[in-house]
């Protein structure tokens, strides 16, 4: 018999909604998506903008209430942008159409994977929660599966990712399976360990589904399903739901004492009730639409002057930008990150 932990990442139908029901929509956006090129080109459509935009500018409500100095704030939003504009740029003047989307392939995973620690991590914090075994073992276990997931749809060697050429590294189907192979084994290893810990009530179950989750999203995305193009939507869609969630859910603690005049459009925005709710993702796609809208005018304006692929620089800094703050602004050992969870 199993003696959980009580306490909640935030509440009982936030934790159900985080841990189970995003990881659903993924695979189900995936399914429906694999139906026919129509519903694949819908369910993309949709998870672009109301999701992969989203997110973006999600990143952005945090930056603006980050505890970061003001250099570092600075850096970030008016230095940055261009640094990495500039490294866009001199990949595209490589004049080779593989590189730019094949940078985005592998840097998109890894990004997917050091956010998914950190919400591990969080919910760990916040639910008091300890896994069963070695720590150390844990979190090679972690990595293990994200690493022989990954070398399966390498060894597959896609040509194209989301229609535009890539490449992949070069790993023969038989490493990836050894990989595999290996990975199950301490995949294995690692849910007796849970199972006892979840007997002893040292660790949350709110912990451990998150980690299961995690687990089959990535099983799912890169080695399960065969086409790039579809294992992608699963993941891009639980991660871009995920960060959206996580973000209002730090934004409305951060904001938990009422009303702030450093800032008073989000801390409004971020006041319990649902009209407040409501009013926060609304804000959220309304900017997510003019910036990008905005983004979209200038791409067409600055066409007729260059043969450069404008879309692919502008796109690609944007998430390039958005990888490297993620990494700088979400640190569980700073006391503003911590103390908002």
């Amino acid at each position: 018999m199993f003696a959980l932990p009580q306490s909640s990442f935030r509440t009982p139908l936030f934790d159900l909604f985080f841990i189970v029901l995003i990881p659903l929509l993924g695979m189900t956006a995936a399914l429906i998506a694999s139906v026919s090129e129509i519903t694949y080109e819908m369910v993309l459509s949709l998870n672009l903008f109301f999701l992969g935009y989203h997110h973006v500018i999600s990143t952005y409500t945090r930056l603006g209430v980050s505890q970061l100095n003001s250099n570092e704030t600075r850096f970030l939003t008016l230095v940055l942008p261009f640094l990495v504009l500039a490294f866009v740029a001199a990949c595209a003047l490589f004049d080779e159409i593989w590189l730019i989307p094949t940078i985005y392939l592998h840097w998109q995973w890894w990004h997917y994977t050091r956010q998914s620690e950190g919400i591990s991590k969080a919910i760990r914090f916040k639910t008091k929660s300890c896994e069963g075994g070695d720590e150390r073992f844990n979190r090679l276990v972690f990595y293990a599966i994200l690493v022989a997931a990954f070398a399966v749809m390498s060894a597959r060697d896609p040509s194209t990712f989301l229609f535009i050429p890539i490449e992949t590294l070069p790993i023969p189907m038989s490493l990836a399976i050894g990989l595999v192979v290996v990975a199950v084994v301490l995949q294995l290893a690692w849910l007796w360990n849970q199972f006892q810990a979840l007997k002893q009530g040292t660790l949350s179950l709110q912990h451990f589904g998150y980690l299961l989750s995690h687990h089959i999203i990535y099983w799912l995305a890169y080695a399960v399903v065969t086409n790039i193009n579809i294992g992608w939507l699963v993941i891009n869609v639980w991660h871009n739901s995920q960060y959206i969630a996580f973000v209002w859910h730090f934004n409305t603690q951060r904001f938990k004492d009422g009303f702030s005049r450093k800032n008073p459009v989000l801390s409004w925005l971020s006041q319990a009730g649902k009209l407040r709710t409501l009013c926060y993702f609304s804000v959220c796609l309304i900017a997510t639409y003019y910036f990008y809208s905005g983004i979209d005018w200038s791409i067409r304006t600055m066409s007729d002057y260059t043969a450069l692929p404008l879309v692919v620089i502008a796109y690609q800094t944007i998430n390039f930008h958005h990888y490297i703050v993620d990494t700088m602004i979400w640190k569980l050992r700073k006391p503003a990150v911590r103390d908002n969870i």
